[in-house]
């Protein structure tokens, strides 16, 4: 493949220096540790509040109540019904969400700093005192199952799922999404959210991170006010084995007069204490991270298979999927595996070229800033210094570490991280069309699977 750049295309210069606000960290004697960032020329304040209440943290019994749990804590609070809660947070002109992934939940809210003070009490009350409704829970819980059929019916949010499904071992909790299933969220009741609330929803593995525009004596102040007499340790999260399901083969997920396949290829990838982390992300972005990858050149610019091709790794305490992904019409389905699979091999086969890697680099590189930019990009940067324990100049020096990073270096982590004989090759597309190419391409063992 080549690459002819236009002669009248300016050159880029070198990234401007950045450096990573600085921040400061202090604990509460309940074990709260907080995080300040102050940004003095800044016209908001942006608060996280993190838990050890992610998916990581919930029996497989019980999937999918961390996200309901984190639903429900901006529906109201002892004193505030969810009327009265809407009602409280519109008159501060505040934010307020509440969310959770695997590794984490996160309520949070962005106000102008003069609101900061009723906005952290605010906060308090909807973490310390939930109303924790039942008619609340049996809304967002029917919602929840409604989504899931949902997704079930899209495409491309089935073959997510089912790829999953497929390259991780059976019983891993990587196996399916972290809003949980059909047959467990079914069997959840709002007690389930209450105990789950109760039991990991705690101080003493909690970060409160503020960024923004506050002065952080006043600040911490407030925080020692409505959090300080907070108590509870929680038994944190459980250790996730991320074992591989199977050896290589392929998944046709039949979706009959489907006009397009929706392909997923990869297997589990790395945790984020991998020592190849950013070697891995300097390969997934060379591959199919950027507009100019490989893939998307090759599929969508080259042979017109699709609009987007990607690929990336999904770094988490646990080795989370490696996965490249794109959505092909049907009758080059065949093609567009082959074509995939190609540039799987290509990676690994050989070091990539100074000139590609330069630009790839320099993408990372110069869009970095931008994801600073806010107070809530601010304050989402400092989530993995907390939840994952990353060093504090993380940051500081994450570009000199991608800038660092070399064509041998990219290879090796190919090599090593690119797994041909554990390759999960899964699509979702309609079986009578597709099934006797697939055959005929010898891929490897071939199983057709219902979407149910």
């Amino acid at each position: 493949m080549t690459r002819t750049l236009n002669p009248l295309r300016p050159v880029a210069g070198p990234p401007r220096p950045y450096r990573f606000p600085s921040f400061e960290r202090q604990r509460l004697a309940n074990g709260l540790c907080v995080w300040l960032v102050p940004l003095p020329d800044r016209d908001l304040v942006s608060i996280h509040l993190l838990f050890d209440a992610g998916a990581a943290a919930e029996t497989e019994e019980q999937a999918g109540v961390a996200a309901l749990t984190a639903q429900l804590l901006v529906t109201g609070t002892r004193r505030l019904d969810a009327a009265a809660f809407a009602e409280a947070t519109e008159r501060l002109g505040i934010d307020v969400s509440s969310e959770s992934s695997w590794d984490s939940a996160r309520a949070a809210f962005h106000a102008l700093p003069k609101h900061l003070d009723d906005g952290l009490a605010l906060l308090a009350e909807m973490v310390r005192e939930p109303r924790m409704d039942e008619a609340e829970f049996q809304r967002l819980k029917a919602e929840r199952l409604a989504d899931i059929l949902q997704s079930r019916a899209d495409p491309g949010r089935l073959a997510d799922e089912m790829f999953l499904r497929h390259a991780y071992a059976a019983g891993s909790p990587y196996g399916r999404p972290s809003g949980g299933l059909p047959e467990t969220v079914g069997t959840l009741a709002v007690d389930d959210c209450r105990g789950f609330h109760a039991a990991h929803c705690t101080p003493a593995l909690a970060h409160l991170v503020v960024s923004g525009a506050f002065d952080p004596t006043a600040a911490m102040a407030t925080v020692e006010s409505v959090f300080g007499d907070w108590r509870g340790q929680g038994p944190g999260h459980r250790v996730i084995v991320a074992e591989s399901a199977r050896g290589r083969g392929v998944v046709l997920v039949d979706r009959p007069g489907s006009v397009q396949s929706e392909l997923r290829v990869g297997h589990v990838g790395i945790d984020r204490y991998d020592d190849r982390y950013f070697p891995a992300m300097v390969m997934a972005a060379l591959l199919g991270g950027v507009f100019g990858s490989r893939l998307n050149l090759r599929l969508r610019e080259e042979l017109g298979f699709t609009y987007g091709a990607r690929a990336g790794f999904d770094p988490r305490r646990s080795a989370g999927p490696f996965v490249a992904n794109a959505a092909v019409h049907t009758e080059v389905t065949a093609r567009a595996i082959e074509e995939l699979l190609a540039q799987l091999d290509r990676m690994r086969g050989t070091p990539p070229e100074p000139d590609e890697l330069a630009e790839v680099k320099n993408f990372l590189v110069g869009v970095f800033p931008l994801r600073f930019e806010s107070t809530g990009g601010v304050a989402a940067a400092i989530e993995p210094l907390a939840v994952y324990g990353l060093p504090d100049d993380w940051w500081d020096t994450y570009r000199d570490r991608i800038q660092a990073v070399g064509p041998e270096e990219v290879h090796a982590a190919a090599r090593e991280l690119i797994r041909p004989e554990q390759l999960v090759i899964l699509l979702t597309g309609d079986s009578s069309r597709v099934r006797g190419e697939l055959e005929a391409a010898d891929f490897g063992p071939l199983s057709v699977v219902s979407g149910e």
